[in-house]
């Protein structure tokens, strides 16, 4: 039996397909493969849990767990998942030490990640093996091009700490900072280090709408803190577990073991580029902020800047982007967008604190600002490599 074939017979896909043409953003969206027939995920507000739904033991939620990672990029220890400031063991924890060598982060292990679209629809696939030549694993690919075992990410929104980016509990977010100096604050952490990467953004998007079935993320994990034009300091959620969210618009929304996902800051992103209208990715390499030896992916064809809820999207092998934004804060896309086809923009995605965000916030790709602009309410992801996978 060949590689591939023998690929295909351990193969678990969990997909789904979005109807372009329904407005309902529950509604558009279909289980596909070994999704049919499971339950969705979703927060209940009521009662302040999270309800997995078929979901809690399905191996990308399984296989994503809090962690302390050393800036050799060591795995120190894990945390305890239900509360941050011990350690697995019981011990007390770092995730509030500036001097500790290392940042709090959450680990992703695996997965493969395949989407494309068709005339009327749009999908989503994910599986635990390279399936067919169309699926990738860019989430989790090195500098090198060698593929990792998965990748770390931050658990808090960074925090400046004499000039490096740093994932701790208990601090002020950065802000005022360009798209430079925000990567070479990342970067000061070490040789596997870095800013957060479009590729590991949009993968956990990906998995946040296969998981509650549904394009409205707010309505199913949380509102975010989105309207009290206040950035929350790091550490408010330690306490509750993997995912959590409130619907008061207020409350910092948590997924994966990472705050503020959307809401709070927005964040910047690498290995995207506007250009001018010419959306490109880089797969793996060193990012810059000008699209130099990038690959071109989409070309926009206006010009000039629009913005709006998002009733139209084109789905790439590369990732989803919005194309129009005549839709509603419920239906369709049901997040904010935003395109500007006269600049160099760098992705800022997700949504902010300040009161005009609210439920424009969630899968928001903003591709309306440029590598030099800096603000109190934009902030990097920082990321860290795995070690190599087994596989190849």
């Amino acid at each position: 039996m060949s590689e591939t074939m023998a690929a295909v017979e351990r193969a678990v896909r969990f997909g789904i397909k979005i109807n372009k043409n329904e407005e309902d953003s529950n509604k558009r969206v279909t289980y596909l493969y070994d999704a049919a027939g499971m339950i969705p995920a979703v927060m209940d507000f009521v009662e302040g849990t999270f309800n997995y739904g078929s979901w809690g033991n399905v191996e990308f939620v399984k296989n994503n767990y809090p962690c302390m990672v050393k800036f050799d990029g060591t795995e120190d220890y894990r945390l305890n998942p239900d509360n941050y400031e011990l350690k697995e063991d019981g011990a007390k924890s770092d995730i509030t030490d500036i001097y500790y060598a290392g940042n709090a982060m959450s680990a992703f292990k695996g997965g493969w990640l395949c989407q494309y679209e068709t005339a009327t629809d749009e999908y989503i696939i994910w599986s635990n093996v390279k399936y067919d030549a169309a699926y990738n694993a860019y989430h989790r690919t090195g500098k090198d091009g060698t593929l990792n075992a998965g990748f770390y990410r931050h658990i808090y929104t960074p925090s400046l700490v004499e000039n490096v980016a740093r994932s701790l509990s208990g601090c002020q977010t950065i802000g005022d900072m360009t798209a430079e100096q925000e990567n070479e604050a990342c970067k000061a952490n070490g040789d596997k280090w870095g800013m957060s990467s479009w590729w590991e953004w949009n993968y956990i998007i990906c998995l946040l709408k296969i998981m509650a079935k549904t394009d409205d993320l707010q309505t199913a994990y949380g509102t975010g803190n989105s309207r009290t034009g206040q950035p929350a300091d790091t550490g408010t959620l330690n306490d509750k577990g993997q995912f959590y969210g409130a619907s008061d618009f207020r409350t910092q929304v948590k997924v994966f073991h990472t705050e503020a996902l959307w809401g709070d800051k927005w964040e910047r992103l690498t290995k995207l580029i506007c250009a001018d209208g010419i959306v490109k990715v880089l797969p793996y390499g060193e990012p810059n902020f000008t699209g130099e030896g990038y690959t071109d992916v989409y070309r926009y064809m206006w010009n000039d800047w629009r913005y709006g809820y998002v009733d139209k999207t084109v789905m790439t092998p590369y990732g989803r982007l919005p194309i129009s934004f005549a839709g509603d804060s419920h239906k369709y896309a049901a997040d904010y967008g935003a395109v500007d086809t006269e600049i160099v923009a760098v992705p800022l995605v997700g949504g902010g604190c300040g009161c005009g965000c609210g439920l424009r916030c969630g899968a928001y790709v903003g591709l309306g600002s440029a590598a030099g602009s800096a603000g109190w309410a934009v902030a990097p992801g920082l990321s860290c490599e795995m070690p190599a996978a087994a596989e190849q």
